[in-house]
């Protein structure tokens, strides 16, 4: 076997190695998205908060039980102590549209974090029941934006509406 075509095979096995598995890291090089948060048109008129928060497995079961009600109050203690990793968005004094550029310094923290998932969370406003996890209208929990469910998207689309937060890009759900 002449050495072009050794590595002509080589590199074609690679390549379907690297999509077969999904990879979201090439080479530890991270491959991450923008996140573009819209909202609808009720909300961009109030006063609305939005958080994305970078956590890892660990903090996972403490984000998925926490009260939402008790999250937007003034002096939470985990709203307070995860101010160093959550990008807010105020809607209600801007525009309809805020991109979270993935060379946004928010990433990297979030990258040093190890973060697993990214959380996103709303202050919406109106009377909620307190749920765990996505069953909450306030509260939606997404892979990280380096995670392979991904696949080939390049940008990551919420759209934040009166009665609740919804992934306009589904992840795939075999990978996280």
């Amino acid at each position: 076997m002449n050495l072009t075509r050794w590595r002509s095979q080589t590199l074609g096995l690679l390549v379907i190695g690297l999509l077969a598995g999904g990879c979201s890291r090439v080479a530890n090089v991270m491959v991450t998205r923008s996140v573009a948060v819209t909202a609808a048109d009720d909300v961009c008129q109030k006063s609305v908060e939005v958080h994305l928060v970078g956590i890892n497995r660990f903090e996972k079961d403490r984000w998925d039980n926490i009260s939402m009600t008790e999250y937007w109050q003034p002096e939470n203690p985990l709203r307070k102590s995860a101010a160093g990793y959550t990008y807010v968005i105020h809607f209600g004094d801007g525009p309809c549209k805020v991109t979270l550029d993935k060379k946004d310094p928010m990433v990297t923290v979030w990258e040093e974090r190890q973060a697993e998932y990214l959380l996103v969370l709303a202050d919406l406003p109106g009377v909620f029941q307190d749920l765990p996890g996505n069953a909450d209208a306030r509260r939606l929990q997404l892979p990280a934006l380096d995670s392979a469910a991904w696949g080939w998207e390049k940008n990551i689309d919420i759209a934040v509406n009166n009665g609740d937060i919804v992934a306009l890009v589904i992840p795939e759900s075999n990978s996280e």
